[in-house]
């Protein structure tokens, strides 16, 4: 009897566990953002911050004028908000990506800057799958 006992737990435990397997194995889903920053400002602009809302981020220390440089950012979560910073002196533009399991967003705008310059231009955005957004850009 006890024997039956014991088989019958190490069973019924055997099935708690694959349940578990079961139940988790769909839950993690990674996501990625893309960013495309085409320089056309006249000379090389500079990394000011790069962050993201969960997840890591690595971009380029500094874009040459006339150069595009492409990079992404990605989190093991859903969803994460990506924001960089590029600049040139007393000019600035501010570049978000987004992503999250029903799309994403890219959009752009001057944090610092006077006379209408900089032009910071969202030149394109889209999905590229499943958890991943791009976002093209133009600092100018």
């Amino acid at each position: 009897m006890r024997a039956i006992d014991s088989l019958s737990r190490i069973r019924n435990g055997v099935f708690l566990a694959g349940a578990l397997i079961v139940g988790t194995a769909g839950a993690a889903q990674a996501a990625s953002v893309q960013f495309q920053i085409v320089n056309s400002f006249g000379s090389s602009i500079t990394l000011d911050s790069a962050s993201c809302t969960s997840g890591s981020i690595s971009a380029p220390f500094s874009i040459s004028n006339g150069a595009t440089a492409t990079f992404t950012g990605s989190t093991s979560g859903a969803s994460t908000l990506c924001t960089v910073r590029y600049q040139q002196g007393i000019y600035g533009c501010q570049f978000q990506v987004q992503v999250s399991s029903v799309g994403g967003f890219a959009s752009t705008n001057a944090y610092k800057g006077s006379g209408g310059k900089p032009s910071c231009v969202k030149l394109a955005e889209g999905s590229l799958g499943t958890g991943s957004y791009a976002g093209q850009f133009r600092m100018q």
